[in-house]
């Protein structure tokens, strides 16, 4: 239930510069400051625009990353963000040790807000744009028998103690008292085993991105592709030359969006049919799209389903593997592994999943349940409802 509170209250988001993190978050944001919260932004200077127009105030740390693309090892993954984490805390400690928020949401990487929630004794909503933790979670996405495994949690561990803050609250992560999901429950692997306590699966919380810009197809006797793999994984000029090949003599118009790294002129002669941008206005394409060939990231895949847009996922990650299964098993696309990848087999993948009538109802009845789940509204009257019950924290040792 909304307006829980009686007064408007300060909240502190914590995010990765991803994204795949950042993105999901905005909606949910805009519709906090619409309530009348003061909503302040943790993020690195890159997001500075996305995070203002979205009503929030920046408060910057600095980005330790190389520019080299994310790891595929999720585990190497995370002992980056733990790097990224421990080296923002100073940063983050002096913005707002004069500027305590009232409560903090906290991506399920943006550990450096589960630290400093701790020390506050403020209530923790995580905001989770993957699957929540369930059993077995850890193996799959890792593939280590659990967390004390996992790369860089040793160090996390260390981090924690540093600062005076008990480790077992790390554990807020996989079993957190509030948590937002950013997709609807029938997506979530294992949803019978999930450990948060109160979940509000509010589907994708998306927000105004007229700041990215529109596109409208040249053509409307032409059915429209999208191919993506994302802002992480898209360094991958053979896979978008063989895109070109399987999709150039169909009787389609075809959207590349192949990051800054990857230059047009290097994918050979494009028929007209066929435009290639280092990025585009995802939303605005997908409004369009027929079919959408994808790394199987948890937002773009949202994304895409909001639409109604079945799906190819080519999965470059574990996690991304996970979601692909889950797109196969529930009948919303295929799974084309990348060693798979032919233009002969996208080609046949893309004409499948666009007539396929068990697709298309499947995809539609997900739309249906992703209109339900309530978006951003779901996931503030969470938030709300968080503050509304808020105690005392447990785990600071002083």
């Amino acid at each position: 239930m909304p307006g829980t509170r009686a007064h408007p209250a300060h909240i502190a988001v914590f995010n990765v510069p991803m994204h795949g993190h950042v993105n999901p978050t905005l909606g949910v944001v805009e519709e906090l400051v619409r309530r009348g919260h003061r909503v302040t932004y943790a993020i690195t200077e890159d997001f500075v625009h996305q995070v203002k127009a979205a009503g929030a105030e920046p408060v910057f740390y600095p980005d330790t990353g190389d520019g080299s693309e994310a790891p595929e090892e999720m585990g190497e993954g995370f002992a980056r963000v733990v790097r990224l984490a421990l080296a923002g805390l100073p940063a983050l400690t002096r913005a707002y040790d004069g500027d305590r928020p009232d409560l903090v949401l906290c991506d399920v990487y943006g550990l450096a807000g589960l630290l400093l929630a701790a020390r506050w004794q403020a209530p923790t909503v995580v905001a989770s744009p993957t699957h929540l933790a369930y059993d077995g979670i850890v193996p799959e996405f890792f593939g280590v028998p659990g967390l004390p495994q996992v790369p860089g949690f040793a160090e996390l561990v260390a981090g924690f103690a540093e600062h005076g803050v008990d480790s077992a609250r790390i554990q807020d992560l996989v079993r957190p008292e509030h948590a937002v999901a950013f997709f609807p429950r029938a997506f979530q692997r294992r949803s019978d085993t999930v450990m948060a306590r109160h979940v509000a699966y509010a589907g994708p919380a998306l927000g105004d991105r007229s700041y990215q810009g529109s596109w409208q197809p040249p053509r409307q006797d032409r059915p429209v592709l999208l191919v993506s793999l994302g802002s992480q994984f898209n360094r991958r000029p053979q896979f978008y030359r063989a895109c070109v090949e399987a999709f150039a003599e169909l009787p389609w118009h075809v959207v590349m969006s192949v990051g800054s790294a990857v230059p047009p002129d290097g994918l050979g002669s494009l028929p007209d049919s066929v435009e290639v941008h280092p990025h585009v206005p995802q939303l605005a394409v997908l409004a369009q799209a027929d079919a959408f060939v994808t790394h199987a990231g948890m937002g773009g895949t949202m994304e895409a389903l909001h639409h109604g847009v079945p799906l190819v996922a080519v999965p470059q990650m574990a996690e991304q593997r996970i979601n692909a299964a889950q797109i196969e098993r529930l009948r919303l696309g295929v799974h084309l592994p990348r060693e798979t990848v032919t233009p002969e087999a996208l080609r046949e993948a893309v004409l499948r999943v666009s007539s396929d009538r068990g697709i298309r109802a499947a995809v539609a009845d997900m739309r249906r349940e992703i209109a339900a789940a309530g978006g951003a509204g779901a996931a503030a009257d969470l938030i709300e409802r968080a503050l509304s019950a808020r105690s005392p924290s447990l785990g600071v040792t002083s």
